[in-house]
């Protein structure tokens, strides 16, 4: 068992630097660092600089808006915004835990990171519009001494849920185990998922593989559709349309290993 246990946490490491080293910035980065490499030290010049032009091109076409739009646009659009009067029957609100850091110098209702608070604000949201509903957060203890599940029922808490109502999962490392776990504690209710646009439909297949009865309430969203023309300024690389591309690809590949490994269906 100590040997299995070991093993999984061995995987689940491995498995978050490929993913790091995957997403556009370390993919760039890497290249380059090969680039330089090939460039100081070798005699394959012409290889050194067609990597360093490729890295140069990742970094740049990653942080356009139009590229970062149209890798996350169709993930968003998986499925409709939540209309609390289409669905009257909801017993549970399942909050997806993201990021923090519980830093005591600023405010605790500062300590989450953007994804967490869009997530947290939505299932506020869903609390005060069924009263009777359990809200579930999870989110495991990662780099800070609390976990993400308890800075979010924080927030909840702030905005006035009782903590009566809330159960937290901290031990799940990723979605898939959360999945197991939170759909075996529903079983046989009806859940509404919150989570952010982008990460839903990955969440989704895996929480209705494990039998849970499941509504999709997205939030977050990043591929939005401006209703004028924008400036030609406004096509420049930049840092935020990076991170929306890094956490696109991220659900991209989330999907395929999910798939890989039998965890949903095609």
């Amino acid at each position: 068992m100590f040997e299995l246990n070991l093993f999984a946490a061995n995987l689940f490491v491995i498995k978050k630097w490929l993913g790091q080293l995957l997403m556009p910035l370390s993919f760039s980065l890497s290249l380059l660092l090969l680039a330089l490499l090939l460039l100081w030290f070798t005699r394959f010049q012409k290889t050194g600089k067609l990597l360093a032009t490729l890295s140069l091109l990742v970094v740049a076409l990653m942080g356009m808006r139009p590229i970062s739009y149209e890798l996350a646009r169709p993930l968003e659009q998986t499925f409709p915004p939540f209309e609390i009067s289409q669905h009257p029957d909801i017993t549970a609100i399942v909050v997806l835990g993201n990021g923090h850091v519980s830093d005591p110098a600023v405010p605790e209702r500062a300590w989450q990171n953007n994804i967490a608070l869009a997530r947290t604000l939505e299932g506020v949201r869903l609390a005060m519009a069924y009263p009777q509903a359990e809200l579930i957060f999870s989110g495991y203890v990662s780099g800070d001494p609390l976990s993400n599940a308890e800075v979010n029922a924080r927030m909840a808490m702030s905005l006035g849920i009782p903590r009566s109502r809330m159960t937290l999962f901290e031990n799940n490392k990723d979605t898939h185990d959360e999945a197991v776990s939170i759909s075996r504690y529903l079983k046989g209710k009806r859940v509404a998922l919150v989570s952010s646009a982008t990460h839903l439909p990955r969440a989704m297949a895996l929480y209705q593989g494990q039998g849970l009865n499941a509504v999709p309430a997205p939030t977050d969203y990043t591929a939005k559709q401006s209703q004028v023309a924008q400036p030609l300024y406004s096509y420049l690389p930049k840092g935020r349309y990076l991170m929306y591309s890094e956490a696109a690809i991220h659900e991209w590949i989330g999907v395929w290993w999910a798939r890989l490994r039998g965890q949903v269906n095609d």
